[in-house]
């Protein structure tokens, strides 16, 4: 079984038909997203004649069968995050202005309205993210898969903190091995290239292969969006346990 993972499109709507391309030939199974489909931010990104936050939704939808919820998607849904141990959102959350959220946050929880275009999605656009879990558990008879967009407990990337060492993922192993998990995949972090995170090491990677001859690890992944040249995609091999990272 191959599965593609894909994240962290931010609205690049080329970079995103040129993955699916390149996915086709792979002839995978499924294709999982792991969020941030908006999150259009200038001029931290270039493409500003091109981006589609809805057209991107569209293929989304239309391509991959496990979606999961990322940041800047919590964020142009208005959603309400049910797995955030360190954070408890008012109910009139969205109705607070900037600066009430920012203090209430202490300024810990992304508010991208900072940066972020409006996405410009429609009402059937938002009812969607609405739905959308916050990782999802791929299970076989051999292997179980943890998808999610970040790290325990911060899993949809709300929290403004970006985990640099191993230690820093120890509640991420717990969550893993309270879902029967050996191995996760993430987004968030716009890796170029990808990292391993091990009990042990963790260690970066350029584009290519590895096989995953360690249980538990996490993988942290490339984003789809083109900015700084750094995307790209994974194809992992369930039966194998091998993934290549593919430089778009």
């Amino acid at each position: 079984m191959k599965l593609a993972i894909i994240t962290d499109i931010h609205e690049d709507l080329i970079s995103l038909k040129e993955a699916l391309r390149q996915i086709e030939k792979y002839k995978c199974d499924e294709i999982i997203f792991l969020g941030d489909i908006s999150g259009f931010n200038p001029p931290y990104y270039t493409y500003n004649e091109t981006k589609n936050a809805h057209e991107c939704l569209a293929l989304i939808r239309s391509n991959c069968k496990t979606v999961i919820l990322g940041n800047h998607d919590i964020y142009a849904g208005s959603v309400f995050p049910k797995n955030c141990s360190f954070f408890n959102f008012p109910d009139d959350w969205y109705e607070l202005d900037y600066m009430q959220r920012r203090k209430l946050s202490d300024d810990e929880i992304w508010l991208h309205e900072e940066h972020d275009l409006d996405p410009l999605y429609s009402a059937m656009d938002i009812e969607y993210l609405k739905s959308l879990p916050e990782y999802s558990v791929f299970r076989t008879a051999d292997l179980n898969i943890l998808f999610s967009h970040y790290a325990y407990p911060n899993l949809s990337g709300i929290k403004k903190e970006f985990l640099a060492y191993k230690f820093q993922f120890h509640q991420h192993f717990s969550f893993m091995n309270s879902m029967e998990c050996s191995i996760s995949f993430i987004g968030h972090s716009h890796e170029k290239g990808f990292y391993t995170v091990t009990e042990n090491k963790m260690k970066n990677y350029k584009f290519g292969n590895l096989e995953l001859k360690f249980d538990p690890i996490c993988i942290g992944l490339p984003p789809i969006t083109s900015q700084q040249d750094r995307n790209g995609f994974c194809i992992f091999d369930v039966d194998e346990r091998s993934m290549q990272i593919i430089k778009l």
